[in-house]
């Protein structure tokens, strides 16, 4: 099972990107790292933004916290529905030192995200290269090279977003209180490895509100954390410096904070829940090692890409769980800057 949810994160994994078909990410290397940098950045930040957001969805089907030494285990899948604004984005905003877009497919002038149509980019520039090899850029080298093109989500998969699967385990600890974890081991999907971890607490605050304790509702608030970490091989896309046997790898790591109220109403085996709250999302991602731009030594690049993402947003969540026995099936829509449907089946006991 692990892996299977590890190959469905793998499928818009921002290492992916860096091997489209001979229409490589890397070609971005060409432009020197501070360019590279950020149209890396600009290419890939609507599928890691949304990846961030997805993961913090599925934490909650009710407020209603166990007894003690209750718990729930169940799988969520996260679908979230990325803007159709984050379809493109405009390299003349990034303060580009080099690389200019010389030509595009794209209508609006504008170069296709990953998540955009598949629009071919030329990219054209002039970088200073060590001809001599005495270590100091001494000659201006003009390059030309094709951006990737987008993944072109709308076309390919009826729907412009991404899958985050989790998988969870809830357990009443002390007083209306649930402890929650999340937590997948390392695992391996071709040259890439991942890992996640979360953790949350929900607790009931309406035994603290005096008036309310005999209302027929329950009302928690919820505190959530999930991190993802990852690696990629990069062997092959250019050749290392000669004599370096560092490995050429892409590590990320993705950080997702939740602060929640919850409401929730049980009617017979149907319980009606909502939310609201607030993300905060912080990821990274860095390409390790030496690359030989050019194959003659002339532009060699040491750890080239450092990518920083950050975002926020409020969020309102409503949905509906149905309980039989001990299982439950649950549904629910986020409202937030990336919206998510959840959709999660798992087992409760007390």
């Amino acid at each position: 099972m692990f892996k299977k949810i590890a190959l469905l994160f793998f499928t818009v994994a921002p290492s992916l990107a860096w091997a489209q078909d001979g229409n490589d990410m890397v070609n971005f290397l060409k432009a020197g790292s501070n360019d590279a940098s950020k149209l890396t950045q600009a290419y890939l930040n609507p599928v890691i933004e949304g990846l961030s957001y997805g993961f913090n969805g599925g934490w909650f089907s009710t407020a209603k916290a166990h007894k003690s030494f209750g718990f729930d285990f169940g799988v969520s899948a996260n679908a979230v529905f990325i803007p159709s604004s984050k379809n493109y984005f405009d390299p003349g905003k990034l303060n580009l030192e080099t690389a200019t877009l010389s030509y595009t497919e794209a209508p609006n002038g504008k170069a296709p995200t990953i998540v955009g149509p598949s629009y071919e980019t030329t990219y054209t520039g002039s970088i200073d290269v060590d001809t001599d090899g005495d270590g100091t850029p001494d000659e201006a080298m003009a390059y030309e090279f094709a951006g990737p093109q987008g993944l072109d989500f709308e076309e390919a998969i009826k729907i412009s977003g991404v899958l985050a699967p989790t998988a969870q385990l809830g357990i009443g600890i002390y007083k209306n209180t649930d402890l929650k974890i999340r937590w997948m081991p390392e695992v391996e999907v071709g040259s890439s490895k991942i890992k996640l971890f979360g953790l949350g607490a929900m607790h009931d605050i309406k035994q603290h509100i005096p008036g309310l304790k005999l209302l027929m509702f329950d009302l928690s608030v919820l505190a959530a954390y999930t991190k993802i970490q990852g690696e990629t091989g990069m062997d092959g896309a250019f050749a290392p410096e000669a004599g370096d046997t560092r490995p050429q790898k892409m590590n990320y790591e993705m950080n997702a904070w939740l602060m929640e109220a919850i409401i929730s109403k049980k009617l017979s085996f149907v319980t009606f829940y909502g939310g609201v709250g607030y993300n905060a999302v912080k990821s990274t991602a860095d390409v390790t090692g030496t690359y030989d731009i050019f194959d003659d030594g002339t532009l060699i690049l040491n750890n080239p890409v450092s990518l920083d993402f950050k975002n926020n947003s409020f969020r309102l969540t409503g949905g509906m769980r149905l309980k039989m026995a001990i299982f439950y099936l649950s549904a629910d829509y986020t409202l937030q800057e990336y919206s998510t449907v959840s959709v999660g089946f798992g087992v409760s006991v007390k």
